[in-house]
């Protein structure tokens, strides 16, 4: 398979609740830029529509410098501890334009390995409407995404696992985290032996990036 499909594939298993987001257009990933105005705060969220929804009880804040330099939003020694020492890949969009969910995406390609695992933040979503846990459910729910299902909280932050498709089974697992009613931000871990290999992979890495906006 050439590597430009293969990379089209990757890009849409790590879709967010926007197709705007599946980059397979053959455009250069930019920079992503920052939400005018000020930091990608929750402060006072209101309460999810669907009660299906859990609650987020203390929201994070998602500083604009997370949103402008996403590969911060894990700590350098959270990523060696799950293998991961090359400097990380940007994304989210083209550079300047708004509306965008910065992302930021790491492999073991020098290692010789297929693994690879990938942050992306939800602030485009919140832009639209379609913000935190609630964006996937409503997604389901109109056929927009075939699998949302309930994950376990990590660190106390509720999650969903999500996707085109399960793909658990086949090592690739993607799940976003609720660190705010109207924000959500997806880990995917892919290539891994399994859905326990590749779903703890995912788990440690959405307590890496919760750890990060805890002590911003």
């Amino acid at each position: 398979m050439p590597n430009v499909l293969k990379s089209c594939i990757a890009a849409t298993t790590l879709v967010f609740v926007s197709a705007a987001l599946v980059a397979c257009s053959g455009e250069n990933p930019g920079k992503p830029s920052p939400t005018t105005g000020s930091d990608a705060s929750s402060g006072a969220s209101s309460a999810p529509a669907n009660p299906n929804v859990p609650k987020v009880s203390a929201p994070l804040t998602v500083r604009d410098s997370f949103l402008t330099e996403p590969c911060t939003v894990v700590a350098a020694a959270d990523l060696a501890a799950l293998g991961y020492t090359d400097p990380g890949r940007p994304g989210g969009g083209a550079s300047g334009s708004e509306g965008t969910n910065p992302s930021c995406g790491w492999s073991m390609s020098k290692q010789g390995k297929g693994n690879g695992v990938q942050v992306l933040i939800g602030s485009g979503n919140r832009e639209r409407g379609t913000g935190g846990l609630a964006g996937f459910y409503q997604a389901k729910e109109t056929g927009r995404m075939r699998f949302v299902a309930p994950g376990p909280e990590v660190d106390g932050y509720p999650t969903v696992f999500y996707g085109l498709s399960d793909e658990r089974a086949e090592g690739n697992c993607t799940m976003a985290v609720g660190v705010a009613d109207d924000l959500a931000i997806g880990t995917l871990a892919k290539s891994y032996q399994g859905e326990q290999d590749s779903c703890e992979t995912a788990q440690k890495l959405a307590s890496a990036v919760i750890k990060t906006l805890k002590g911003a």
